[in-house]
């Protein structure tokens, strides 16, 4: 079950021997051994499309073509590998429960229950991992993950085919949130960008508070498709409006910081303005590895982990 058996088991296995994060133009690879020397390349096209429901890799011999000059595998030996995969093609849900079963077959099917109505896909024949975030009497809080089991079987297929063993995917902005000193105290936001998606999570002291993930060119923020780039600044304001209201509203207290990850050129200026509009200090996500962006972030947050 490598699709990230429980959340958590991610940071608690021994360290894989190669590291990657796909994007839809990239593919990335680097080494817990030799952190510093991770590499990426950009792919001449698009490669994939992120869905939850439809087939991803629309080209997938780009990235079999650029995996071997990001991180050749070790000759004959099916060496493990951890992957970073687009937020898009995942779907992730804080769930609350009154009472949740001590056994793992009977919480999986109550998280499945619960998710039934809100996935595009057959949650019965899904991946599921989930962590516990919380406990108190009578709420047990959960972060649940799924993906459909096609999807993630044409990310694992990929990396077989190059001779890895993959034992841990995980979704970017997950393993993003490493760079973003989570215990933190403070309620904070990381605003990650990746094409035309958006993440959006709030977290404090290790505990993800909410998560959405959204394509903006699907107008699933306002309802209308997106015709026109000049647009898209406006429904990034749109989304921080909403998710600092959702903070104040159902959370009681308002986010000190806010974390910008895969805006490029564009972080002071998407930085400047949610300062000047909402009044919260702004910082790009950074690792101590290179500069985090679209194509690598993910990708550092498990050298962050997994790096002696």
């Amino acid at each position: 079950m490598p699709f990230i058996d429980k959340v958590q088991r991610w940071v608690a296995d021994p360290p894989p021997d190669h590291l990657f994060e796909i994007t839809e133009r990239s593919i990335a690879g680097g080494t817990p051994r030799m952190p510093a020397h991770h590499k990426s390349e950009a792919l001449a096209e698009r490669g994939l499309t992120a869905s939850p429901s439809a087939p991803n890799l629309l080209k997938p011999y780009l990235y079999r073509n650029a995996l071997p000059r990001v991180s050749p595998a070790n000759g004959a030996k099916r060496s493990k590998a951890a992957l970073v995969i687009p937020d898009y093609a995942v779907r992730m849900a804080l769930l609350d429960f009154e009472e949740f079963p001590a056994g793992e077959a009977e919480r999986a099917a109550l998280i499945r229950f619960r998710l039934r109505k809100s996935v595009p896909f057959h949650i019965d024949e899904a991946q599921l991992s989930y962590s516990i975030q919380r406990e108190e009497p009578k709420r047990v809080e959960v972060l649940a993950v799924s993906i459909a089991r096609p999807i993630l079987d044409e990310y694992e297929t990929l990396f077989a085919e190059a001779g890895y063993r993959v034992g841990v995917v995980v979704p970017s902005c997950l393993s993003t949130l490493r760079l973003c000193d989570p215990a933190q105290t403070s309620l904070s936001l990381l605003v990650k960008a990746a094409g035309s998606a958006i993440s959006a999570v709030l977290f404090e002291q290790g505990r993800v508070r909410l998560v959405r993930c959204l394509d903006l060119s699907r107008g699933e923020l306002t309802g209308e498709e997106v015709e026109e780039e000049r647009q898209e600044g406006d429904l990034i304001l749109a989304l921080l409006q909403q998710t600092l209201a959702y903070a104040e509203d159902q959370l009681g207290r308002a986010v000190t910081r806010l974390l910008l990850c895969g805006f490029g050129p564009d972080t002071e200026q998407v930085g400047q303005l949610a300062e000047r509009e909402f009044g919260v200090a702004y910082a790009a996500v950074r690792s101590k590895y290179g500069a985090a962006s679209q194509e690598n972030a993910g990708l550092l947050g498990l050298l962050d982990r997994y790096a002696a």
